[in-house]
């Protein structure tokens, strides 16, 4: 197994709940990841502007307020099944 540091870890945490929860909202995100909401909102802008991700939230039609779920619409400099399938394997188990 890779050594990863907790920071990557966190970052490919978030890529594959992003990938593999269907309607991801923060809640969703935190629950699956363990990461805080203020680090998750931070690792996103990193994801975006490092990775050269788009990661968009789609808002609920019909409601008021942050209601609704992220996307990754352009998985940037990552190759998505290459990437789903490693973390699937070699994600360190805590």
């Amino acid at each position: 197994m890779l050594y990863q540091s907790q920071d990557l870890c966190r970052k490919f945490d978030l890529i594959f709940a992003l990938a593999t929860i269907p309607e991801p909202d923060i809640q969703l995100l935190h629950r699956a990841t363990d990461i805080p909401i203020s680090t998750i909102t931070r690792q996103l802008s990193i994801l975006r502007s490092s990775f050269g991700m788009n990661i968009v939230f789609v808002r609920e039609s019909g409601t008021q307020g942050g209601h609704g779920c992220y996307q990754i619409s352009d998985w940037g400099v990552i190759e998505k099944d290459r990437f789903l399938k490693f973390w699937a394997t070699e994600r360190p188990r805590h």
